[in-house]
């Protein structure tokens, strides 16, 4: 459909103007149009993006001085027409004069190369008096998305995710995809709109980030995403880090038609509680310890190099190496106490980790060191001085404390990964009630463990409980807090290294985070997909420009005004930048704020005052519910 003649030069080289009255308001910033012009001998449409408009006439103020008087009348009486646009001709005729004109611009996109999947612009912008055209809904989904749409089955081909649809056009409702449908009014008919369907492969190999700020629907589009992956078209392995326990609804796909199909799949959720989260000891490195003593207690120069010793000691050239427990630790610590003497075997020991002892804060501690080293002979070590007697002591306090506090962390069990990844199946970890430096190091071991596995499996070593035979993605909430800028923590080198390296061995990451400007620049950078919702804070709008290189500043200077479940999808999933409204959740949204008014005027209920009643008579409990075979027992108890 025609809706305007081009006017010329934008204000740059790649932006054209037209000209149109608009009467129908199709025209929205982010809308697409194309103009046709030939290359190399084929007639080609380019197609652009509606980057501003700008009203060149409108009704005089003197006829909107009077708020009981219609502008139109008043405008019919002057000699104003009232027709709308441009006939199909594209001849404008003498009833198309409009009270209201507006100038276009359109940033040139070019015409989509079906062989290179791209965009290419061919530097040919329209002549004055060209005809502009509305993009039809069809072809604007076979150019922007990667993955089509199958229109019978109304949800996307394998490989893709269908997450919403165009923003500029009608909510879009797909034929049988049992979502509810939008309010009329913005819906035209069934199967009107466009449908945005991204690229699973990309996202999941390039990794991706969701940005937004509070209450903008972070959380609501990352389940989208879980439920688009978990579908019989993509069948995924999916692991979500969930520190607020708000994916938990998540269960409900166990039950949803949607998630099964003929051949006997059926999608499965495993929600794991805080409680039966467990890290088997002999899996911390001497990092994993000295983070977290270090931040609960605070370790000297000193204790570290204790620290390092005793694990030194309880490793050892054990082939297994994770036959030891915290009470072997224990022990080792219990003799830098007594000072009784080692075997020239204990001597001979590789240090665990790398590094000079006495770097750091603490260094001028560490004097009687020298004098040790000058003692020792083959065979025998002099008896650890009075400083290293008493850093053991505190440092076996200190790990006592810790690991008594925290059930998480246990000499037997451990999370066997085999059980929480697997095709088909989606596992959310529940971190809720967990200390942040404990959900810390939980999850750099739970990514040390599925990158080496990974690893294993690409290369062929290692046995079937070392490897993870199928491609795996890990969706981080919260992910400021796991690779914080400017601030050392655990989790940030793991991380860098999978983003940097994921590809080869398939481990993607999906990064959510309600502050961008928190995140480490580096880790926010190698998301090659990002999905930006509503952002108000200019340092977080500042951070999202620097990382986001192909989304235009056009686009960038809509997340403040964006609402409540739209977004703006960038990078290697899509074709272009897109805004999108995203579609309805098939599951519940499980991270709602509480109603307090709502909950304060259900306690003076006649149910909320003899469920008071019956739990101070101090009935028994029920029995305690079953738990899942989450976990796999060591090779050798200790």
């Amino acid at each position: 459909m025609i809706i305007g003649i081009a006017k010329g030069p934008g204000d740059t080289p790649n932006e054209y103007t037209f000209v149109t009255p608009d009467s129908k308001r199709q025209v929205k910033t982010s809308e697409f149009v194309y103009y046709e012009a030939e290359v190399d001998g084929v007639q080609r449409q380019i197609l652009g993006r509606v980057v501003r408009r700008i009203p060149l006439r409108l009704y005089p103020d003197s006829f909107l001085a009077h708020p009981e008087v219609d502008p139109a009348q008043m405008a019919a009486l002057v000699g104003y027409q009232t027709g709308d646009e441009f006939s199909q001709d594209g001849n404008q005729g003498a009833d198309a004069a409009s009270a209201e004109l507006f100038e276009i611009h359109v940033g040139i996109m070019g015409y989509h190369d079906a062989q290179l999947s791209a965009f290419v612009n061919p530097r040919i912008p329209p002549r004055i008096g060209w005809k502009v055209y509305l993009a039809p809904d069809d072809a604007l989904a076979r150019v922007l998305n990667r993955v089509a749409f199958n229109w019978e089955e109304g949800e996307a081909r394998q490989g893709g995710a269908y997450v919403g649809s165009l923003l500029s056009r009608p909510a879009f409702n797909p034929l049988g995809s049992g979502a509810e449908v939008p309010a009329a009014a913005e819906v035209k008919e069934q199967g009107s709109g466009v449908p945005v369907v991204l690229d699973v492969r990309s996202i999941t190999a390039t990794h991706m980030a969701i940005i937004a700020g509070t209450g903008a629907g972070k959380s609501y589009l990352a389940s989208v995403l879980v439920e688009e992956m978990m579908k019989p078209i993509n069948r995924a392995s999916i692991l979500v880090i969930d520190p607020h326990g708000e994916y938990d609804t998540l269960e409900e796909i166990r039950n949803a038609a949607a998630f099964r199909a003929d051949d006997a799949y059926k999608a499965e959720v495993k929600v794991v509680p805080q409680q039966r989260v467990k890290i088997r000891v002999s899996d911390l490195t001497f990092n994993d310890m000295r983070f977290l003593l270090g931040a609960q207690f605070g370790l000297t120069g000193a204790m570290e190099y204790v620290l390092r010793q005793a694990l030194d000691r309880v490793e050892g050239d054990r082939k297994d190496k994770t036959a030891w427990t915290a009470n072997d630790l224990y022990a080792a610590l219990e003799y830098m106490q007594g000072g009784e003497e080692e075997t020239e075997f204990n001597q001979s020991r590789p240090s665990r980790e790398s590094g000079n002892p006495s770097a750091g804060d603490g260094a001028g501690d560490l004097d009687w060191l020298a004098d040790a080293g000058r003692q020792e002979q083959k065979g025998s070590r002099a008896k650890p001085d009075l400083q290293m007697r008493g850093s053991a002591r505190a440092l076996d306090w200190r790990l006592k404390s810790l690991f008594a506090e925290s059930p998480n962390f246990d000499n037997v069990e451990s999370i066997d990964l085999h059980e929480i990844f697997r095709p088909g199946l989606c596992s959310v970890l529940q971190l809720n009630e967990i200390d942040r430096r404990q959900q810390q190091v939980i999850v750099a071991v739970l990514l040390r463990m599925v990158w080496k596995a990974r690893m294993n499996a690409a290369k062929g070593i290692g046995g079937p409980t070392e490897r993870l035979d199928y491609p795996v993605f890990i969706l981080l909430e919260e992910a400021h807090h796991f690779a914080p800028a400017n601030e050392d923590v655990v989790t940030t080198n793991i991380l860098k290294t999978i983003l940097a390296e994921g590809r080869k061995f398939g481990v993607g990451v999906g990064l959510i985070s309600q502050r961008p400007g928190k995140l480490d620049s580096d880790v926010l950078s190698q998301c090659m997909t990002q999905f930006l919702l509503r952002i108000v804070n200019e340092y977080d709008q500042s951070s999202v420009a620097a990382a986001v290189e192909s989304a235009s500043h056009d686009l960038l200077a809509e997340l403040p005004a964006l609402s409540k479940g739209q977004a703006i999808v960038a990078g290697a999933a899509v074709n272009t930048p897109l805004s999108i409204r995203v579609r309805q959740r098939i599951t519940r949204h499980g991270g709602i704020e509480p109603d307090a008014p709502g909950e304060w005027a259900k306690y003076f209920s006649e149910d909320a005052r003899r469920r008071r009643e019956v739990d101070s008579a101090g009935l028994p409990e029920g029995p305690p519910r079953g738990s899942s075979n989450i976990y796999r027992k060591s090779r050798e108890r200790r």
